[in-house]
């Protein structure tokens, strides 16, 4: 039978005057032994299976490794619910590099909101954002607050030295904006070094220049490398790693700087502008000590300068370059250069000067063996001779041109010297084919008909007598009958 409960009061006690006046609340009594409904529930008793020795060992194992496992700290929580990025970035606020961690997280936003103004067909989404790459955020991390402890020491020239490690590391690994990033980190650095005279703004003007150079920004790197060579322009003693000094250095990227803008106004039009930074860039490989690259030079201003119609000025510069191809032992440069000096004297009028040139072009191309040099040498000799008149040579030169052409297999040329061969041979033949034309004799047809038939240059063997002695013997048959017929008359 439920037991009753007095209610409670509002002040939490109970009133058992006032228990007949609210309804009272039952709560069952709990069941007896002998009562019907703790009949209907059985005790399930669950009987664990018996575990082998394997399984034994297995779970001792387990705890054991358990056990031996440290209690994760709050920090440890913490990087391992938040990404790698974020757990650097707390690392350098912690250690107190707030500079460092500025710069980073500076560099991490331009590259994502470069790649969102470029739009996601760019190729800048195909490639791994910063954030993203671990081995780059320790390389940055570990440079970057080096370069701030540095920089808190006054000490700029290792603060410059991280800012290249970083510059170099990146060219290694393919980011572009991040070398040059910090190239101009490095360069704006050196104003805070003192005590070298200026090398390191040198070399930090030098960096940026190749930077601008690779990116395009010609006039931009000239005006870096003008400074690189100014500074360097009377230190002996500086020089790369690779020990060359770095004036000459300088004037190797000035002359390679000033070839290209001069492309560039080429294309333009701009004559002017084109010949003068060729002998700016002229200039500055003389002064790089580089052989080769100055005779290079100057076979390209003379060109230019020939196809400016200044042949005057165009022989000083490809006699220079003849003169350095000799001290080079370039058999090849030498070809090309006595080739250039030909046309130029050409240009001149001076064929015979022309000619010399010409036939040293195909003794040296004869003797490296270059055929392809050979026959154009060949060709142009051949179109010399045949202009001055001069139809044997031009023949064997043409012909020669021809031959080394079929066997180079060169359908182009093989074309043109076919022709050129065909006019020389017909100019040569023209005179004895005119003698005959005008003989008019028997002899002289049959030999006409006779190339009509298989084009066989036979005009200039001599005449046979015959048709000399036919003709008197004609005169003397008709004046024989004269003298019959006067006969008769008597």
């Amino acid at each position: 039978m439920a037991a009753i409960l007095p209610a409670i009061n509002p002040m939490g006690e109970m009133n058992m005057t006032q228990s007949s006046s609210i309804k009272q609340r039952t709560m069952p009594s709990p069941p007896t032994q002998n009562s019907s409904a703790s009949k209907r529930f059985h005790i399930i008793h669950t009987h664990r299976k018996s575990q082998g020795k394997k399984e034994r060992e297995i779970e001792q194992r387990r705890t054991i490794l358990r056990a031996r496992q440290p209690e994760l700290t709050k920090i440890q929580t913490s990087e391992y619910r938040h990404s790698y990025k974020h757990n650097l970035c707390l690392d350098m606020l912690a250690e107190g590099y707030h500079k460092s961690f500025a710069e980073l997280f500076a560099l991490m936003r331009q590259q994502n909101e470069e790649r969102l103004i470029a739009g996601p067909e760019s190729i800048l989404w195909t490639k791994i954002l910063l954030e993203d790459e671990p081995e780059k955020l320790d390389v940055l991390k570990a440079l970057l607050t080096q370069a701030e402890a540095a920089e808190r020491l006054e000490n700029y020239t290792d603060v410059y030295l991280c800012q290249y490690k970083l510059a170099r590391y990146f060219q290694t690994t393919g980011d572009k904006w991040l070398a040059d990033h910090f190239f101009e980190n490095c360069l704006y650095t050196t104003a805070s070094v003192k005590g070298d005279e200026g090398r390191m703004a040198a070399e930090g003007h030098c960096n940026v220049g190749l930077a601008l150079e690779e990116s395009g920004q010609y006039f931009e790197a000239a005006e870096n490398f003008e400074l690189f060579h100014k500074l360097s322009q009377s230190k002996d003693d500086w020089a790369s790693d690779d020990g060359i000094p770095f004036h000459f250095k300088a004037a190797s990227h000035l002359a390679r700087i000033y070839t290209t803008i001069a492309s560039q106004f080429e294309a333009d039009g701009d004559l002017a502008a084109y010949l003068s930074y060729l002998e700016k860039a002229n200039d500055m490989a003389s002064a790089s000590g580089d052989c080769k690259l100055e005779a290079d030079s100057c076979y390209r201003v003379g060109v230019a300068y020939e196809k400016n119609q200044n042949s005057a000025t165009a022989l000083k510069f490809l006699t220079r370059y003849l003169e350095l191809c000799t001290s080079l032992d370039d058999n090849e440069g030498y070809g090309k250069g006595c080739e250039a000096i030909a046309k130029s004297y050409e240009s001149q009028g001076k064929i015979e000067e022309a000619i010399k040139y010409l036939e040293m072009f195909v003794e040296v191309a004869e003797r490296t063996k270059n055929d392809k040099a050979t026959s154009r040498a060949c060709s142009n000799l051949g179109a010399m001779f045949n202009s001055l008149g001069r139809y044997e040579q031009a023949v064997d030169y043409f012909n020669k041109s021809y031959n080394i052409s079929r066997a180079l297999n060169d359908t182009e040329t093989i074309s043109s010297s076919r022709v050129l061969f065909g006019v020389a041979a017909a100019h040569k033949m023209l005179h004895s084919f005119t003698k005959h034309v005008e003989l008019a004799n028997r002899s002289a047809m049959e030999r006409l008909i006779e190339w009509k038939d298989n084009r066989g240059d036979e005009f200039d063997k001599a005449i046979p007598e015959e048709a000399d002695e036919d003709t008197d013997s004609k005169d003397e048959s008709g004046s024989v009958k004269e003298e019959g017929s006067n006969n008769k008359e008597d």
